[in-house]
């Protein structure tokens, strides 16, 4: 299965599936900061370390790539879908880097978690939602998804905020110490922390944008409900503590 950069920009892709948020301001500097944050490089290990070895990932509500990219670079089989235009496009300018043989096992789709696109093949070995569930109105309908999606024996990784308005100066101060201890504390990421500063602030303080919270044992007792059974790993110490990882297996 290969990917279809060529429907993110231009005509092809169905408009309706995307959302006119915040994001479409935010993508840029997230896509500049995020990587280089050590909170973020932590909390990625945990995914990469609890999908390794599974051949079938899909990254639902993918962004920008940034969980997709290490996986398809290791030789796993992924395909991301996102319902903001701005981070998919991209995603699709990261996909178009790579070489030929990395491209065919990325598919990139436009496309809604509550109802994963048509193209998504079922039988998933895992399926990865990073940061999204506070963006979820109803989230055992996105969790279901999941489930109805990954394979016996397969798995979720899921981290998403832990309380309503997050504390997001927190991550960004603590942050910029560490940068400032490694040396890396430059003008591209000054440039990229005053406006992402910005947009969180927008970010937390709009109801509509951030609209769902839980924590760990929360978010383990809604996996119980929809059906995973095993839990791998259940913690809520990254980013600084404002954000919970749980790894389940269906």
């Amino acid at each position: 299965m290969g990917s279809h950069p060529e429907a993110i920009k231009g005509a092809p892709m169905p408009e309706s599936v995307f959302v006119d948020n915040i994001w479409n301001d935010f993508a840029h500097s997230y896509d500049e900061m995020i990587p280089e944050l050590p909170c973020y490089q932590r909390q990625l290990a945990k995914i990469l370390r609890d999908t390794r070895e599974r051949p079938y990932v899909i990254d639902a509500g993918c962004g920008t790539g940034l969980v997709s990219l290490p996986l398809v670079q290791r030789g796993q089989r992924v395909i991301g879908f996102d319902n903001n235009a701005a981070m998919l496009r991209l995603a699709a300018r990261r996909h178009e880097r790579e070489p030929d043989a990395v491209r065919a096992r990325w598919t990139l789709l436009p496309g809604d978690v509550s109802s994963f696109p048509l193209e998504v093949e079922g039988g998933a070995d895992a399926v990865v939602m990073n940061n999204v569930l506070f963006y979820v109105r109803d989230p055992e309908v996105v969790l279901r998804e999941a489930w109805t999606h990954l394979k016996p024996g397969g798995v979720l990784c899921m981290t998403s905020n832990k309380r309503p308005r997050p504390d997001l100066e927190k991550v960004l101060t603590n942050s910029i110490q560490e940068w400032q201890q490694e040396g890396r504390w430059n003008e591209g990421l000054q440039r990229a922390v005053k406006h992402h500063r910005t947009c969180a602030q927008r970010l937390t303080t709009d109801p509509n944008e951030m609209v769902t919270f839980l924590d760990t044992d929360a978010a383990v007792r809604l996996l119980e409900k929809v059906g995973f059974s095993d839990v791998l790993v259940a913690d809520g110490d990254d980013y600084y503590g404002e954000n919970f990882y749980v790894c389940m297996r269906k």
